[in-house]
């Protein structure tokens, strides 16, 4: 007997599940996953359609992915496995779930299959079957729904680590940026470009502080905003803003209309959904506010955009208390020993991140000045740039 003589032929279900798990081996991201598997499993199926909704909770967001049916009925039946997905992701036993959620569902011959991966539902399959014919449990074998669901939680977990790779590469772009020699407005235009990327917002703002401590300025704006909120003031007590810096504890906001501390004056500027706000401190000094508004997809903000957003916060904190005091350095060393627009030849422009050491004497005028900038409180609300 041959070697080809000694295999029997496969059936063409065989065929097709072979190729089902090559192609689901081969994705390389949910998507991929999706366009590659999902008409196989209908056809093997034999349903002329067929859905993922992925909830794992390492995904930024859940996604709904299908195959063969008209878009406008999407809305529809991702709303119902949202509700399905939440009554059985917590659960341990799964085995009575589909049958559950069969009976829930307002399709006719709709079947939800909770996609297992380890002890964690990750998602559910969605097949009906077609006219005439009848679809069994036995349509969807058991072992390639669990080889669907560990797929789903291997491009999860390697989604989750390509995000915090790029949060991490932003944040050390954003610190190493803020230590370069720019002027305090253009760090802070890229800083908050960063920032709105980060979090996939509209728009961001930082808001100060003036000598009082009593009333904020957007000190900086990027977004839709920019020119109507650029220097308007309001006061330090009012607001999601003046609570976050009264309690010195960030916070994300999903709900920010229904929020009994939001400030509705701004509301007909620019209306909020949702927002992150950081507390702006350096040290002990408390600087102002960091708020990045309106997640771009409507989505809700996640802890994950909070925790990088919360380490940009002090970074731009520190760099704005740098700035005070070396504005206060040139303001009462530099112009005053070597005149308004000149330092005698240094190349370093007088609004340089880098305070001038050239013309240190053994006075001690730079510690003096250092010494009484700590009792000084912020300068940046009283003048413009």
């Amino acid at each position: 007997m041959t070697a080809t003589e000694s295999w029997p032929q496969p059936s063409d279900r065989a065929l097709q599940l072979v190729e089902l798990i090559e192609r689901t081996l081969m994705a390389r991201s949910l998507e991929e996953l999706a366009e590659r598997t999902l008409p196989g499993i209908a056809e093997i199926a034999q349903s002329p359609w067929a859905f993922l909704y992925i909830g794992d909770s390492r995904l930024s967001a859940p996604c709904f992915l299908q195959h063969g049916f008209q878009s406008q009925a999407a809305s529809a039946i991702e709303k119902l496995c949202v509700e399905q997905f939440g009554s059985v992701s917590d659960r341990a036993d799964f085995s009575t779930s589909a049958s559950e959620m069969e009976k829930a569902a307002t399709i006719p011959g709709l079947r939800l299959y909770p996609l297992q991966d380890e002890e964690t539902c990750v998602g559910l399959l969605g097949l009906t079957p077609r006219e005439g014919a009848t679809l069994t449990q036995s349509d969807v074998p058991e072992r390639t729904a669990r080889l669907l669901a560990h797929a789903i939680g291997r491009l999860a977990e390697r989604a989750k680590s390509e995000r915090e790779i790029a949060f991490l590469n932003t944040y050390l772009n954003v610190s190493t940026m803020l230590a370069q020699s720019l002027s305090l407005h253009e760090l802070l235009e890229i800083a908050l470009y960063c920032c709105m990327e980060v979090a996939s917002a509209e728009t961001a703002s930082v808001l100060l502080l003036d000598e009082e401590q009593e009333v904020f300025r957007f000190y900086h704006v990027e977004g839709p905003t920019k020119p109507l909120l650029m220097s308007a003031t309001f006061p330090a007590d009012k607001g999601l803003a003046g609570s976050v810096l009264q309690t010195q504890q960030s916070e994300i906001i999903n709900d920010v209309q229904n929020d009994p501390r939001f400030y509705e004056e701004f509301d007909s500027v620019f209306p909020v959904r949702n927002m992150i706000a950081i507390p702006l401190t350096a040290g002990t000094e408390r600087i102002g506010v960091l708020e990045v508004l309106n997640k771009t997809d409507g989505s809700p903000f996640t802890e994950e955009e909070h925790l990088v957003l919360r380490m940009m916060g002090e970074e731009i904190a520190f760099a704005i208390r740098n700035a005070e005091v070396f504005e206060y350095v040139v303001s009462t060393y530099c112009k005053r020993r070597q005149g308004e627009t000149s330092c005698k030849g240094c190349d370093r422009p007088l609004w340089s991140w880098t305070p001038c050491v050239m013309y240190q004497d053994s006075s001690g005028v730079l510690r003096a000045s250092r010494l009484k900038m700590r009792k000084l409180k912020s300068p940046f609300a009283r003048t413009e740039d």
